[in-house]
């Protein structure tokens, strides 16, 4: 992942861990590590139950089902915490909308100093 800082141009690399329900960001700037999480906003899981019956000669069965849907969206917020006091607000756009980070992505980070990073993958 490569951030540049809006306005003055300084690279910043951020890192990242795949993970089953979040990914892990770490950050460097100014000599500032900064590290947490990245998990995904806007995502949805449907049930719903299916009822049927079948008929063969003289001989009716019934059956219920349970049917599980999901939806995901990509969109991604992180907070990331430095160990000098400072903080990174983050809004992040998966390529995959599944989460899969190495799929790609965009985003924007706000510092807790007001600097803003744009962040591409």
């Amino acid at each position: 992942m490569q951030g540049v800082v809006r306005g003055t141009g300084h690279p910043v690399t951020f890192t990242y861990e795949q993970g089953m329900s979040s990914d892990s960001l770490t950050a460097d700037i100014d000599g500032e590590e900064f590290v947490g999480k990245a998990v995904m906003r806007g995502a949805s899981t449907t049930v719903g139950t299916a009822f049927g019956t079948m008929t063969a000669g003289t001989n009716t069965a019934f059956g219920t089902s349970t049917l599980f849907g999901s939806s995901y969206t990509g969109d991604f917020v992180a907070t990331l915490i430095g160990n000098k006091g400072s903080t990174l607000s983050c809004q992040l756009q998966y390529a995959d909308s599944s989460g899969l980070t190495t799929a790609g992505g965009v985003g924007v980070c706000q510092h807790s100093d007001g600097r803003v990073i744009d962040i591409v993958w």
